[in-house]
């Protein structure tokens, strides 16, 4: 990246450096000035020459500093952009996994605080070094040429600042550390109570989370507290040094002014560059607070860019031409673990669904059902030589390719603070004004967006917020189905939707799913019945499989769940037959 912009970044570095050559000009130029008039002992052309050419010379100054702090905070702001993009760019490739042990606040915290830490360090750190290293180097030439002893004096002071630097550098790098793990805890804290304010509200735990939020906010004060004691120390103990310098070059100077050894404009001169240093010096101070916060700024963006990507995003694994996916689905003994400690998710499953087929999949909660497909779509990575599309296993297709094929459905229904447009239209932007109400149609959602004022513009917010439960089922099932994708996956995508609705989009749905390879996967026996294969899964593996009648006939897990699920259907449709009393 700082490639990309070194011109934004030399243009800068010579403009400023041009700028303290001018600034530096000055106090010679009032050293001229300043010996010509006492020499001449009275009025004379120097004090017009020098003035005019100080004036000359501070204005070429303010030209020259406007053009360089476009340049160096421009070529920072750039950069920060583009790291930006880059960590945003890497985070949705991520590995699902990643997300299950890393908090979206401090994520967030990560993208905007530690971004704006690492921008400050690229800009005002750049600046100061160079500042720092030019003035220090030309004000000590300068001074050196007029008087080396009283230089040398003055910068007895010297060791002490960079001692005082050294001492409390480490400390303000923990300390800036702490308090951007904790801002990350405390986005954390605000970003999750905000998605869940329905939740508190509805179990009055409103006085609960504040108080919650203050003892956050509370430790987050007293870490701020405790870094800006160690600046509030550092930074006296500086100018306590530059004054002390002062105070040395006044009382040795003067007298060297007093006894002849040194002109007046000699002395003013030297003031002047000695006042020069003083600014640099301080510098020092800001360059080692932003080099403690960038530091600790980078070392976070960093251990992001370090976790690699998804197998299937990697240059190794770019698209190349191929014939289009039909959805033939095979499994061959797969056997998954969501890791060491945990128990087998899967066992032993093994299955083929032809392209055009359904495949129903039905069973106790926790037997595997979602993670089954989940690794088709490498949600979680399969072991090799386990699933097949195609014949092709899917952990030699390209991420993009693989799930472009695939319209996926899942049981945690998330839809963008957006319109119902661009909700609808996320997986495929591409699609006319006739595709998105035919896919809004067919999910039985047209109706419901035809009452709205705004129809397909209308705004949901948050998560969906202005839709009802069985609303956002039905606007991610339009979502997947407008992609027109040849595999289609439903994961419980009607657990908000009563039987009758689901019959309905089941109905509108029979059409579209004859033309690709489609898996059901329910609680619901009356969602699955119709598919050309049912499978019955408990606790990792398939107990059953075959279709509805022939499952009903052998009267094993299957036929209990039917008659449970008939049973209390009928329960509920009772004071329907029966009528008011």
């Amino acid at each position: 990246m700082i490639v990309r912009y070194r011109l934004l970044l030399i243009a800068g570095v010579v403009a400023l450096i041009a700028t303290d050559l001018m600034g530096m000009a000055i106090p010679w130029l009032i050293k001229g000035g300043i010996d010509a008039i006492i020499g001449k002992g009275g009025v004379s052309p120097s004090l017009i020459k020098y003035p005019l050419m100080i004036v000359g010379a501070a204005l070429l100054q303010a030209l020259l500093r406007y053009f360089w702090r476009m340049n160096i905070f421009g070529f920072s702001r750039r950069i920060e952009r583009d790291l930006r993009g880059e960590v945003f760019a890497h985070l949705l490739k991520l590995p699902l996994a990643y997300f299950q042990h890393m908090k979206t606040g401090d994520l967030m915290s990560r993208l905007t605080n530690d971004m704006q830490s690492m921008r400050e360090l690229m800009g005002f750190g750049s600046l100061a070094i160079i500042d720092t290293a030019v003035i220090i180097t030309g004000s000590l030439s300068l001074m050196i040429a007029i008087d080396p002893v009283l230089t040398f004096w003055s910068l007895l002071c010297l060791p002490f600042i960079s001692f005082s630097v050294r001492f409390f550098g480490n400390r303000i790098f923990q300390k800036s550390w702490d308090v951007q793990q904790h801002l990350s805890l405390l986005s954390t804290y605000v970003q999750e109570n905000l998605s869940g304010i329905r939740v508190v509200q509805a179990y009055a735990q409103e006085e609960n989370q504040i108080r919650g939020f203050q003892r956050l906010s509370a430790e987050y004060r007293r870490k701020n507290l405790w870094l800006a004691t160690l600046w509030s120390v550092l930074w006296p103990l500086m100018r306590i040094f530059a004054g002390i310098s002062a105070a040395i070059v006044l009382w040795l100077g003067g007298r060297k002014v007093m006894q002849g050894a040194m002109t007046l404009g000699e002395f003013a001169a030297f003031n002047g560059y000695l006042a020069m240093l003083t600014w640099p010096l301080i510098a020092v101070g800001h360059v080692v607070n932003q080099y403690q916060r960038g530091a600790a700024a980078l070392s976070r963006i960093i251990e992001i860019l370090d976790v690699p990507v998804a197998p299937g995003y990697r240059e190794s694994e770019l698209p190349t031409p191929t014939e289009p996916i039909r959805g033939d689905v095979e499994i061959r003994n797969l056997n998954f673990s969501y890791g060491d400690g945990h128990p087998p998710a899967l066992r032993g499953i093994s299955l083929k669904i032809p392209a055009g087929a359904t495949c129903g999949i039905i069973g106790e909660t926790g037997s595997g059902k979602s993670t089954l497909v989940h690794l088709l779509l490498r949600l979680f990575e399969p072991p090799p030589g386990a699933v097949f599309i195609d014949s092709t296993d899917v952990t030699t297709i390209p991420l993009p390719r693989l799930k472009a094929a695939i319209g996926f459905v899942s049981q945690d229904i998330f839809l963008f603070s957006d319109t119902i447009r661009e909700n609808i239209l996320f997986g495929y932007r591409d699609a006319d004004r006739e595709a998105l109400e035919e896919s809004a149609r067919i999910a039985e959602i047209l109706p419901s967006i035809r009452g709205f004022t705004r129809q397909f513009d209308t705004i949901l917010g948050e998560r969906g917020v202005r839709l009802s439960g069985g609303q956002k089922q039905r606007t991610a099932l339009a979502r997947a189905i407008v992609k027109n994708p040849p595999v289609l996956i439903l994961d419980d995508a009607f657990s908000s939707l009563d039987t009758e609705t689901e019959d309905d989009i089941l109905n509108h749905l029979r059409e579209f799913m004859s033309k690709r390879t489609t898996i059901l996967i329910s609680h619901r026996i009356s969602t699955v019945k119709g598919a050309d294969m049912i499978l019955y899964m408990r606790k990792g593996e398939i107990i059953e499989r075959g279709i509805h009648e022939e499952l009903l006939n052998r009267r094993g897990a299957y036929y209990r769940l039917h008659q449970r699920q008939q049973l209390t259907r009928e329960v509920d449709e009772m004071p329907r037959r029966e009528g008011p009393r």
